[in-house]
């Protein structure tokens, strides 16, 4: 099994970036700023305080880490692979799992905005998930649209032996 990036298509390496800045996001941009609101006896007195992916979606950064996961080995399993069974299966988990991921992340980020009591703005990392979450999907689709294998990895032309005649010299 040999690694091959020349194997690797224009989907996979979407799906991969994709992952990459999605794993990014998650863990080092921000991506909502509580407000609180002004109470005398609360210890922050207005003060912002913001909270990366991980800390904010309890729930949800499971799923986002599966998908970044799953995008991550079908890059590497698209590059590895001659046979195209496993990448073409992973592309399909790919596809599948950021559908589920953006559909979520439009709820969240866009639609229902947590916290109730306090004041939420969104931040930049949430905006920049849900897009690198849209390009996972992409990738996935584009993997999957275009499966196969590379040409220098599809059949080849068998070398033939003509057997001589017995005891000829």
């Amino acid at each position: 099994m040999d690694l091959d990036p020349a194997r690797v298509r224009r989907g996979e390496w979407l799906a991969g970036a994709g992952a990459a800045v999605l794993l990014v996001s998650l863990f080092a941009l921000p991506w909502y700023a509580v407000k609180a609101p002004y109470r005398p006896t609360a210890s922050l007195l207005g003060v912002a305080t913001s909270h990366d992916g991980w800390s904010s979606l309890s729930h949800v950064r499971w799923l986002l880490i599966v998908t970044v996961l799953a995008a991550l080995a079908l890059v590497y399993l698209q590059a590895s692979r001659r046979a195209p069974a496993l990448p073409v299966t992973f592309s399909m988990f790919v596809t599948v799992l950021a559908f589920i991921s953006v559909l979520v992340l439009i709820y969240r980020v866009l639609i229902n905005e947590p916290g109730a009591d306090a004041v939420v703005d969104q931040r930049a990392g949430a905006y920049v998930g849900l897009i690198s979450a849209c390009v996972i999907l992409y990738g996935g689709f584009e993997s999957l649209r275009r499966e196969g294998i590379a040409d220098r990895d599809g059949p080849q032309e068998i070398e033939t032996v003509t057997p001589g005649r017995a005891g000829a010299s």
